[in-house]
């Protein structure tokens, strides 16, 4: 199973493989560069949201993949001004460089496809139809519910749920993703209907779905992924090969004489 497709489809099973293949300290030192405020431990688990998120901080950490890898340091209050209009006190907004732009349009693509055929595919059939990316959540008993969706114009994250921790019975695609929607189409000023261009150092492959490796004339299952540069793939299939063609066409003729 690809990343996009445990992504996708919310597979917990891969998500664990994926991060313990990882490594599970690169995984809690790139949640502590964004800035998240609980402690992370290097457990399996981690995968999985073992580990409570102060909803702000989760969505300023989206902010990082709409971004081009850069993460904004979330304001309320910008300045204050004397009843003379004076400035007393300005806040800036300070930016962090976690990924880089390839990397954060990867992931952003990736999570598209949440939206258009994943857990959250709720959102059209809830009006939502501009391009958008995001990520549901359920925790264990449905005691948590998120959805964090973005565009190249706004980002919002719901969370359900209750402050005694009693479970709220749905997931997040059923609960959080209707009101995401419902908010999106009341700031129709915000929504440009544009989605996220991938940077300069994108390049597009053809590959196996099989394989993961470039599709070759054998191969029948394929679609195009995104890579950066230094992480493309430059190997053809080798599961589907001529030699592999040939083998699987001789075992049909010995079924012909079985």
């Amino acid at each position: 199973m690809s990343m996009r497709e445990m992504l996708t489809e919310s597979n917990n099973r891969a998500a664990v493989d994926m991060a313990v293949k990882t490594g599970l300290e690169n995984i809690a030192d790139m949640a502590k560069s964004l800035n998240l405020s609980t402690p992370l431990k290097p457990y399996p688990s981690i995968a999985l949201g073992a580990f409570e998120i102060i909803p702000i901080e989760m969505a300023t950490a989206y902010c990082a993949f709409a971004a081009d890898g850069i993460e904004p340091f979330p304001l309320s209050v910008r300045g204050v001004r004397d009843e003379s209009g004076k400035v007393i006190m300005r806040r800036h907004v300070d930016m962090n460089p976690v990924t880089t732009p390839e990397h954060a349009f990867i992931i952003t693509s990736m999570l598209e496809d949440v939206v258009t055929k994943g857990t959250a595919k709720g959102l059209k059939s809830a009006g939502i139809t501009f391009p958008v990316a995001g990520k549901t959540g359920t925790t264990n008993d449905y005691r948590d519910a998120w959805f964090v969706g973005y565009t190249p114009d706004f980002l919002a994250l719901v969370w359900v749920g209750f402050d005694n921790g009693d479970p709220v019975k749905f997931s997040g695609g059923h609960a959080a993703v209707p009101i995401w929607a419902d908010l999106a189409k009341r700031i129709p000023g915000h929504v440009s209907g544009n989605r996220i261009s991938p940077p300069p150092g994108i390049r597009t492959e053809t590959v196996c779905k099989g394989s993961g490796m470039i599709a070759g004339t054998f191969c029948k299952d394929t679609y195009d992924e995104y890579y950066s540069e230094d992480n493309k793939p430059i190997s053809y299939c080798n599961l589907h090969s001529a030699s592999g063609a040939v083998d699987s066409f001789l075992e049909k003729v010995k079924g012909l004489f079985n």
